[in-house]
C-alpha cells in the first residue's frame, strides 16, 4: 500500500509491504514493483528479504525442552553415539541451518573455540541455545562437544 496515488517529481512517499510468512521458514523473498509516468524509468522492482524463524518453537518451550520426550526425538536421540560431522548433521544442522533460528556455521566458524566450546557445552545465556553438555542436563559429552568444535572450526 502506498501513502499517496500522486508523487510529484523529486517527491517521497511510504509504502506498506505485508507478507505472510505462515507456514514458510528461512530465507524469502518478496518482490514488490512500483510504476510510474518516468519515461526513464516506468518500473522500479525491489527485491525485500526476509529471515523467517520457527517462532513456535521459540516462543513455546524453553531452551532445554530439547532434551525431554517429544522433542529430544529431533534434537538429540538421532545424534547418539555419534561425533564430530555426524553428530552436526544428526542433531545441530535443524537449528544452524542457513535462514533458521541459530547462526549458521559460516558465522560459527569465526568464533574463538573457547566461545564455541562454552555456548555448545554451558549454552548461550538470551537465546534458545541450551547447554548440551552434561553439567548443564544435556547429552554431549566433552568429547563429543570438542568433536563439533573440531567439525565446525575445520580442523
Amino acid at each position: 500500500m502506498v501513502s499517496s496515488d500522486h508523487i510529484g517529481p523529486g517527491g517521497e512517499t511510504e509504502i506498506e509491504v505485508k507478507v505472510e510468512t505462515k507456514g514458510k521458514r528461512g530465507r524469502i523473498t518478496k518482490t514488490v514493483q512500483i510504476q510510474s509516468n518516468d519515461p526513464r524509468r516506468p518500473l522500479v522492482v525491489i527485491k525485500l528479504y526476509a529471515d523467517v524463524i520457527d517462532v513456535y518453537h521459540t516462543l513455546n518451550y524453553p531452551a532445554d525442552q530439547i532434551f525431554r520426550t517429544p522433542c529430544r526425538q529431533c534434537h538429540v536421540d538421532r545424534g547418539i553415539g555419534k561425533s564430530g560431522a555426524q553428530l552436526f548433521w544428526a542433531d545441530c544442522l535443524m537449528c544452524h541451518q542457513r535462514g533458521k533460528i541459530a547462526s549458521p556455521v559460516d558465522k560459527l566458524r569465526r568464533l574463538p573455540e573457547e566461545v564455541l566450546r562454552k555456548a555448545i557445552e554451558e549454552g548461550v545465556p538470551g537465546t534458545p541455545m541450551p547447554g548440551f553438555g552434561t553439567i548443564k542436563g544435556g547429552p554431549l559429552t566433552i568429547d563429543q562437544i570438542r568433536s563439533l568444535v573440531r567439525y565446525i572450526k575445520g580442523l
